[in-house]
């Protein structure tokens, strides 16, 4: 039965002859449409927390995977002078305030309750993709391009120099998720 999964049958993968029979059946649906507010985070309406792994989110039932990672797995294996630079950016990033790290495999996401910055540990270079509300035109971003109502900005790092001048930027954008906690934008 297509919709059919572990955990049952839900209205949005029910075909609309089935959710039609159902309705007029007067069966309940499978599952409530949204949350109770017991359920929710904070005074701010519309930030949903995961009920296995208790990270908070902007929409009910956002698709994610439970956990963070291990941020240990991603700097294995590489150059010293690299894992400087990524302790480093860790350091100074999650010092602003509540900023969660999700790691897995080759890269390492910045979030409050929305991604501001995404980061892969390369072989001999960060790649830091920086999510503004606008477009900066700076010869550090070798690519630059629309994400959703975002531009992300990437860069490659591998000096200390690079790091700082990165880092302001990703401050703009650490600011502007900060300031979007209370509602979508």
């Amino acid at each position: 039965m297509p919709g059919a999964g572990r955990r049952g049958v839900t209205p949005r993968t029910l075909p609309a002859s089935q959710r039609a029979r159902r309705t007029r059946a007067g069966a309940p649906p499978a599952r409530p449409a949204s949350r109770p507010a017991s359920r929710q985070v904070g005074a701010a309406a519309g930030l949903w927390t995961c009920p296995r792994c208790g990270r908070t989110f902007r929409r009910a039932h956002l698709k994610h995977r439970c956990g963070v990672g291990d941020r240990e797995a991603i700097l294995a294996g590489r150059p010293a002078p690299l894992v400087a630079l990524y302790r480093a950016f860790e350091r100074d990033v999650t010092a602003w305030g509540d900023v969660e790290v999700v790691a897995r495999n080759r890269y390492a996401l910045f979030r409050t309750t929305r991604i501001f910055t995404d980061l892969v540990v390369m072989t001999d270079a960060l790649r830091i993709a920086i999510h503004l509300p606008r477009r900066v035109d700076d010869p550090m971003f070798f690519k630059v391009g629309a994400s959703g109502r975002k531009v992300s900005h990437v860069t490659l790092v591998t000096t200390d120099a690079q790091l700082r001048k990165a880092l302001r930027y990703v401050r703009e954008a650490y600011d502007m998720a900060i300031g979007e906690r209370g509602g979508r934008r």
